[in-house]
């Protein structure tokens, strides 16, 4: 009898306890947004590259303080002023067994240098060819000297998945159903509900270890008070975009981010075609008002483009004061003493209290005669826009860009490039121009002396001439469990595989 017991007790251990490591080894992180496509030349919203950086390697990586490490390239070396070789991991496969080779890495690559083809080709204009010169062989020429390729390998668009998904009708398929060689494999995506990844036991592993969670899921909850009481009741272990005045009532971990909280402007046609308008707008905002009651102080008002964790950061540059009557004689000194009309607009979840953001910024704008017609869209909506360039005349659009480079480069030119995401918005980013030729000199220059020297010139016209709404340099908010660890990352991505959970 006690032998027929034991075997059933051994039974009815056997049979829970996959339910119990699954319960015990499951992250679910909920973000205000889903995810627009799995496709990592097609995005470059914080909330997706979320998940491409589960689910695909880069050649290079940054980890948690912004250190580069390898990845899947296990080294590089200059052979020339305009040529790299970078040997491949060995043995590396995707998750459907396919070998990772150099012919992957250079569809990819070749891919994205296509203007049109990805939103990140500025990102990868340097680069003149990309030769697969033997299976972990993989050779890059750029077009003129780049200091910057260790670091390009490592940027959002340098994803790498099989060479069949870089066509057109592979790049539609990728978008849904998506390859890599990441920590975390894609198991299901149901829009607006959940993805699903499960951790890939195969991974190669930057450190040596298999991930600690098995499986994750990604739950949007657009409102920011839902989301917060799914991480009080239990239902989700993380949460992404905790409103600054809500730090209190959850467990918090911050940091101060690469990333800025900015605006486009259609600049190509009046009233937002004279600096001078431009310079009213700004003056006539309260941000350091706006970072303390929206933001309960986190934040930190910035001029010039760069936030100070990239290359080229210029701290004699200092945020425009609230001035509503130097906001007024400016209009008024550009030709609208009556004011004018804008559209501003932002994608829904794009940051926290954006709705209260627009609002408080056309409430002081308002004050010197600029009428704001507020726009909340959804994400996919602003995707569009941002993506297509199809902001119209005399629109405003919130912004939230993060450096790619930790460079100016990978920030301030890969936005304003002619080919970046505010290329047709402002004349001052076109060839002959000043700010033009200082960017291109500088992301060819091998001295980081005089790159900071081109960088602190271009950042002055960026201060001066305004073609973009500037307020202030973010910081990350996460709220978490008690059963999760993990040190935040400046760059906003979080990657599961870093994370650690309690006994």
């Amino acid at each position: 009898m006690r032998g027929r017991i034991g075997t059933i007790l051994t039974l009815v251990s056997l049979l829970a306890a996959p339910a119990a490591a699954q319960r015990s080894t499951q992250v679910v992180i909920s973000q205000p947004a889903d995810a627009t496509t799995m496709d990592p030349g097609r995005s470059t919203q914080v909330l997706t590259v979320n998940y491409f950086f589960n689910l695909y390697d880069t050649l290079t990586r940054w980890d948690a303080s912004l250190k580069l490490h390898p990845a899947l390239a296990t080294s590089w070396k200059a052979v020339n002023d305009t040529t790299w070789d970078v040997t491949l991991r060995p043995d590396v496969k995707f998750h459907d067994g396919s070998p990772l080779t150099a012919e992957d890495v250079k569809a990819v690559y070749e891919r994205n240098m296509v203007p049109g083809k990805t939103v990140v080709q500025s990102g990868f204009s340097t680069l003149e060819a990309v030769q697969a010169v033997n299976p972990t062989t993989l050779r890059i020429i750029t077009r003129k000297p780049d200091p910057l390729v260790p670091v390009r390998m490592a940027q959002m668009g340098g994803s790498i998945y099989p060479a069949r998904f870089a066509s057109e009708e592979g790049a539609r398929e990728l978008a849904r159903k998506p390859i890599g060689s990441g920590a975390y494999k894609f198991v299901s995506w149901t829009k607006d509900d959940q993805l699903v990844m499960e951790a890939n036991r195969d991974w190669w592993g930057w450190n040596g270890k298999p991930p600690v969670v098995d499986r994750v899921v990604w739950k949007p909850i657009p409102d920011d008070f839902a989301r917060l009481s799914a991480l009080q009741r239990g239902e989700v272990d993380l949460i992404t975009n905790v409103p600054p005045d809500q730090m209190k009532i959850v467990r918090t971990l911050t940091v101060s981010s690469t990333r800025t909280l900015t605006f486009w402007i259609n600049t190509t046609q009046p009233p937002t075609q004279d600096k001078r308008v431009r310079q009213a707008m700004h003056y006539a905002m309260d941000v350091n008002s706006i970072v303390k009651d929206l933001y309960a102080g986190q934040g930190k008002p910035f001029s010039g483009g760069l936030a100070d964790t990239d290359f080229g950061y210029n701290p004699a540059l200092k945020p425009y004061p609230y001035d509503p009557p130097r906001a007024k004689k400016l209009l008024a000194d550009a030709g609208y003493p009556n004011g004018i009309d804008v559209t501003l607009s932002a994608g829904i979840g794009t940051i926290v209290n954006d709705k209260q953001l627009l609002e408080a910024i056309a409430d002081m704008w308002s004050k010197v005669g600029i009428r704001a017609r507020i726009e909340m869209m959804e994400m996919a909506a602003r995707q569009k826009m941002n993506n297509e360039r199809l902001l119209p005349p005399n629109g405003v659009m919130l912004i939230n860009p993060q450096s790619t480079l930790l460079d100016a480069d990978g920030s301030l030119w890969r936005l304003f490039h002619p080919n970046g995401f505010g290329g047709k918005y402002w004349i001052g980013n076109q060839p002959g121009q000043r700010f033009h030729d200082l960017m291109e000199q500088a992301r060819y220059t091998l001295d980081p002396k005089k790159r900071k020297e081109l960088y602190t010139e271009a950042t002055k016209i960026i201060h001066e001439e305004k073609p973009w709404l500037e307020l202030f340099q973010e910081v990350v908010i996460y709220g978490v469990s008690k059963r999760v660890s993990f040190k935040p990352r400046p760059d906003y991505r979080l990657i599961v595989s870093e994370m650690t959970l309690a006994k």
